[in-house]
């Protein structure tokens, strides 16, 4: 008894670190990565241990609620919000990083999980992101055309404006009911559509987080990646003069070394 409340007692006063996340687990979902350090538990520092956070996590999936985890990567800050336990196992944080996280915390904006929405993001190779709201956007219910514009899927609004003319030139209450018919389909099925139009467009799912709004979740995907892009944003564009410098940093390396190489 005693080895076994040892053991459970292990990481208490510490935060927890995630060694190894398992397979298929809610954790691998969420694109989670080993090092990352879970902060706090509904907005409070967490200090309890890993048997306490599990416990924690599976009570609250029981009783139906979800709960928000604040994780620290790369020194920055982001929320996430689960359903259940995370599926990983922890390591914890040394005293020095402890001291050093909780006071960063405390510098923290905290908001409640009822106004934060959530977001999945999605990257390419050149660091071009898109933020998918998991809400629904009542303008593409309302009218089509201008979510499509916005999202800026110029063909797909294109086609959508010649089947109008081609329904409205043969029958105006057919062009109604067609009218309709994409309304709700593209109102229901934003998400697939756009994460479909994402993918096409040769990104990748990257991790999940949760904040208040689409600008303050592009200022948490700007904090752990200098270089990310969007497509609308508030945000200045990272400087083309930095990375042109630092390719060419790597090619005078690479010729360097080929150079050595061939002495």
């Amino acid at each position: 008894v005693d080895k076994m409340n040892e053991n459970s007692n292990k990481n208490d006063g510490f935060l927890l670190k995630i060694e190894t996340i398992r397979k298929n687990s809610f954790a691998s979902s969420l694109f989670l990565k080993p090092d990352d350090i879970v902060v706090a538990l509904n907005n409070e520092i967490f200090l309890i241990g890993e048997d306490a956070l599990i416990e924690q996590l599976n009570n609250a999936n029981q009783n139906g609620k979800r709960s928000l985890i604040t994780i620290r990567r790369n020194n920055s800050f982001f929320d996430i919000i689960v359903p259940k336990s995370l599926g990983c196992t922890f390591s914890s944080t040394t005293q020095e990083e402890t001291e050093d996280i909780k006071k960063f915390f405390s510098n923290k904006k905290i908001f409640d999980l009822d106004e934060l929405k959530e977001f999945s993001v999605m990257r390419d190779l050149k660091n071009n992101y898109d933020l998918i709201e998991k809400s629904n956007s009542i303008i593409a219910g309302f009218f089509p055309p201008a979510w499509l514009a916005y999202e800026q899927k110029w063909w797909i609004l294109s086609f959508f404006a010649i089947l109008c003319v081609l329904l409205i030139s043969v029958n105006f209450w057919l062009f109604l009911i067609g009218w309709m018919i994409m309304s709700i389909y593209c109102y229901k099925a934003q998400s697939n559509l756009l994460f479909s139009f994402s993918v096409l467009s040769g990104k990748a799912f990257s991790m999940k987080i949760a904040a208040k709004n689409i600008h303050s979740a592009q200022e948490i995907v700007r904090e752990l990646n200098p270089k990310s892009r969007f497509k609308y944003s508030k945000l200045k564009t990272p400087s083309l003069e930095n990375e042109e410098a630092e390719n060419n940093r790597k090619l005078n390396n690479n010729v360097a070394g080929n150079e050595k190489a061939l002495v």
